[in-house]
């Protein structure tokens, strides 16, 4: 009686109160984008008719003293905007991994040195984030108490994975912080061993002050400072680049129009309320593990220096980028995933998120040391069937030629800016639909985020330090994409590491697709 009554009226009651919380939520989303739509336009054609940037004549917000009133910057941009409610939810946090090669051994004071010094040459370290007139504006801190520490572990990816987690002080700051990581073996054991002191870095950013142009400037700056007080010289203590005004919403605003950005906003809502129909594709072979708890993690791939060069060799002749090259790869690794579930398909759509840095749309004079988070999402769909598998490069050339369309022809990056900060309800809705085990809105498959060659941005071999390897991840479990693909190359080697996110896709399907990818780009250089 007890196995009837469970089979006939637990699971239709559950099934029914899923979809009723299900609804639910689609009616509250409704309602927050209608805020969004309202709040985005509406700022985007005020900006045309005033400074959005001039400090306003009113009085303080009521938590903060007359007196500070000088360190007051500038309010929000319309990206930094949404940065800042993401990280409400846990997302939009950076994590940066700097392993080290010593030739002195490194101490927690040493490291303390080196961040605040490191913290007065950079303006945007400074920061903190405060209201006036209801609105978020960047404010210099009182305050120069830092976050650094030293923690003991073999495991630098689990201390990295943990520190997405980091909780941040909006208001009082710090925005950053920065941990020391020794393992478990004695220093001169170690020098023994290795004729060197192995240590690693993590540095922790809210993704509102930083974006990776801005990081890698930071650590370029950190590890230059401590390489000079590990050998007892006085550094550099001028003043590094500048906390940048957002010149692209001011362009975004001048190439926008109301009508684009209703037509745009509807499909954002579209999207969000169709609850993975974009991805549907994958899903349905591979379904949301719903019942994990949500979190980013993290999976390393290298590609060895020989096999390295030999690709961005083949990329040069076929002319298109290594991140058309990978791009094409994702797909290609995606689809084969889903073929081995669906062996009928033919063809599928996969839709990806392109990070661009909106320097590129600025005044050449105006892009050099300019710091800050200035970047958007480009989204864009491929198509991808069968036969690609066996013309990669013909392939890698179609994908090449729709992201350059993407970025220069009609620069759709640029022109969503006034609505960036839709993306808050839909991270919002996410994270409450993770509390009931239910499965979260996505539209996109993957989003790419390629640094290009590191080895042109940080000085990775000074005369204590060597640099020997680089990894950076982001906290993005609510955003509406399955994984996030992060590259670069450091050292001659391609470095590519997938952020998997734990209710969305099982560590054993991110495992599989990473290595196809990685399969793919080897595969497709002719053998010597």
């Amino acid at each position: 009686m007890v196995g009837r009554w469970t089979m006939v009226g637990i699971v239709p009651l559950y099934n029914f109160v899923s979809n009723f919380i299900s609804w639910c939520t689609k009616c509250f989303i409704w309602k927050w984008l209608q805020t969004s739509l309202a709040q985005g336009v509406k700022e985007s054609f005020m900006s045309k008719h005033e400074n959005k940037y001039a400090r306003p004549k009113d009085s303080l917000h009521r938590n903060n003293h007359a007196g500070s009133s000088l360190n007051w910057v500038r309010p929000l941009s319309y990206v930094e905007t949404f940065m800042t409610q993401a990280q409400k939810y846990g997302c939009m946090k950076t994590v940066y991994a700097l392993w080290l090669d010593t030739k002195k051994p490194i101490d927690i004071t040493l490291v303390k040195q080196a961040a605040h010094i490191t913290n007065r040459k950079m303006p945007h370290l400074q920061l903190s984030v405060g209201y006036r007139n209801r609105r978020p504006w960047w404010k210099k801190r009182n305050s120069e108490t830092l976050d650094v520490e030293v923690v003991t572990s073999q495991d630098v990816i689990w201390i990295m994975e943990a520190n997405l987690k980091h909780q941040y002080d909006l208001e009082e700051g710090p925005l950053w912080f920065v941990r020391l990581v020794k393992n478990n073996q004695n220093e001169e054991n170690m020098y023994n061993s290795h004729k060197c002191y192995k240590y690693a870095l993590v540095f922790g950013f809210l993704h509102n002050i930083a974006d990776g142009t801005t990081n890698m400037a930071f650590c370029n700056q950190f590890i230059s400072i401590l390489n000079d007080l590990i050998e007892g010289h006085p550094p550099n203590m001028a003043a590094e680049g500048v906390f940048a005004e957002p010149l692209e919403d001011r362009l975004a605003n001048e190439k926008s129009n109301r009508s684009y950005l209703c037509k745009l906003f509807f499909e954002h809502a579209k999207k969000a309320m169709c609850f993975g129909a974009g991805v549907c594709n994958f899903t349905k072979n591979y379904p949301l593990p719903v019942e994990n708890e949500a979190c980013t993690r993290i999976l390393h791939h290298e590609v060895d220096e020989i096999t390295t060069k030999r690709l961005l060799k083949k990329c040069k002749m076929e002319k298109v980028t290594i991140n058309s090259a990978f791009t094409a790869a994702a797909n290609l690794g995606l689809y084969k995933l889903i073929s081995e579930k669906d062996v009928g398909i033919s063809d599928t759509v996969i839709n990806t998120l392109q990070t661009v840095n909106m320097r590129r749309y600025w005044s050449k004079e105006a892009q050099p040391n300019s710091f800050g988070c200035r970047i958007s999402s480009l989204n864009l769909n491929f198509s991808v069937a069968h036969h690609d598998a066996y013309a990669f490069w013909e392939y890698a050339r179609d994908v090449h030629r729709i992201i350059k369309h993407g970025l220069d022809e009609k620069p759709l990056a640029l022109l969503g800016l006034p609505l960036a900060n839709f993306f808050k309800y839909v991270i919002g809705e996410n994270f409450w639909v993770s509390k009931f085990s239910l499965p979260s809105s996505n539209d996109c498959h993957f989003c790419v985020t390629n640094m290009g060659n590191l080895d042109n941005i940080l000085i990775g071999t000074l005369s204590q330090i060597k640099v020997s390897q680089i990894m950076r991840s982001v906290s993005g479990h609510f955003m509406p994409t399955l994984c996030q693909h992060t590259l670069q190359t450091f050292h001659g080697r391609l470095c590519y590491s997938i952020d998997y996110y734990t209710q969305k896709m099982k560590e054993s399907t991110a495992e599989k697709y990473s290595k196809y990818i990685v399969d793919i780009l080897k595969e497709s250089i002719p053998k010597v």
